[in-house]
């Protein structure tokens, strides 16, 4: 059963995906097309679906595409992050979470996913829980080492953990108060180093982890790509998409 307290999710949009600029030109990677649908417009589709009707997208590198993207969507609304590209994805969550006072779902504006990923986290028991997979054998990966379900560590250097449960996906659920932790994290780190560059996932969500219990919702099997480069992007458009491009409610006219 979907848990209908969460009502609110984040995009984090702001990165300048440079890697990726062959694909995207001057757009962020998130307003990339396939078959006429952005990556971030599918996920607010699957999200409006699940029953979120705020949706917060976290803005940066060419904030005026997203400005039109939101533009006459009422539960779209946008925070930018002026310092985009000196900082970290943190630094963007921060800005969001500033404002959430409940259980809130974080997605990346550039994964590619079945709505099963949705529907999983917001069923879970766990108010503070982030969603792996199965080995995607993509490149670029996220490992995480999850012993009886609960996150202890997660790196791109799989060989630094002690075992392997699987591969961040990229859509994290936090309560309030694990959300005020994450920036209580943020502060520190900022204190300690003078600079805003901090992972969300890697640094701060491990970090949380430390105090609360964060849960690992593992689905082996679950169909997903995220697009950093031109080889993740051609395995989305040739793999991912056309196994769950459709999964989308009809568009509403």
């Amino acid at each position: 059963m979907v848990n209908v307290s969460v009502r609110h999710a984040i995009i984090l949009a702001a990165g300048l995906g440079t890697r990726l600029r062959s694909v995207a030109d001057d757009r962020p990677k998130g307003l990339i097309e396939i078959d006429g649908e952005t990556l971030v417009g599918r996920s607010v589709r699957l999200l409006r679906s699940a029953g979120i009707n705020h949706i917060t997208i976290v803005t940066g590198y060419a904030a005026d595409y997203y400005e039109r993207f939101a533009a006459g969507q009422p539960d779209i609304h946008l925070a930018r992050n002026d310092k985009f590209a000196n900082t970290g994805s943190m630094a963007s969550l921060a800005i969001a979470l500033d404002r959430v006072q409940h259980d809130v779902l974080v997605l990346e504006s550039d994964i590619v996913y079945e709505s099963r990923a949705l529907t999983t986290m917001l069923s879970a028991a766990a108010s503070d829980s982030t969603l792996v997979s199965g080995p995607t054998k993509a490149g670029d990966e996220v490992w995480v080492y999850a012993p009886e379900g609960r996150l202890h560590a997660m790196t791109k250097i799989a060989h630094e953990l002690p075992a392997i449960t699987g591969e961040l996906v990229g859509i994290t659920r936090l309560s309030a108060s694990a959300a005020t932790t994450m920036l209580h994290a943020f502060k520190g780190f900022v204190d300690a180093h003078g600079h805003g560059r901090m992972d969300y996932e890697t640094d701060a969500l491990v970090a949380v982890a430390r105090l609360y219990p964060i849960a690992a919702i593992v689905v082996k099997d679950l169909c997903w790509g995220e697009i950093d480069d031109e080889q993740q992007y051609a395995r989305v458009v040739q793999h991912i998409w056309p196994a769950v491009g459709n999964q989308l409610p009809p568009v509403a006219t």
